[in-house]
């Protein structure tokens, strides 16, 4: 018997939002064909499979090389009261500043 091998790699385990419903699910980190995906599972609406970065070198380098000890804000601005992400916006358990800022 010849055993099935999967096309990626596993780089660790995590959490997500499902894309749709935003429901917190379980999420792989998977190296493949150079990239970086996140493939996730919502019990609603099935599998997500989402690009992390389309350099894999560069993105394993950024998870391992370039570790900082978190640095908190000065002044959460919304209180903890479900736990991440539904507390966004930044609340006392956050883990580090905000390093970028999407607007």
């Amino acid at each position: 018997m010849v055993a099935q091998m999967r096309p990626w790699l596993v780089y660790g385990a995590t959490q997500a939002l499902c894309s749709e419903c935003l429901h917190v699910v379980e999420a792989k980190e998977v190296l493949q064909d150079g990239k970086a995906w996140l493939l996730k599972r919502c019990r609603i609406h099935g599998p997500q499979r989402v690009l992390l970065a389309d350099d894999v070198d560069y993105w394993r380098m950024a998870r391992e090389v370039f570790q900082k000890v978190g640095e908190q804000v000065a002044r959460p601005n919304t209180p903890y009261r479900f736990g991440c992400p539904y507390d966004c916006g930044i609340c006392p358990e956050h883990e580090q500043h905000g390093c970028l800022t999407l607007l």
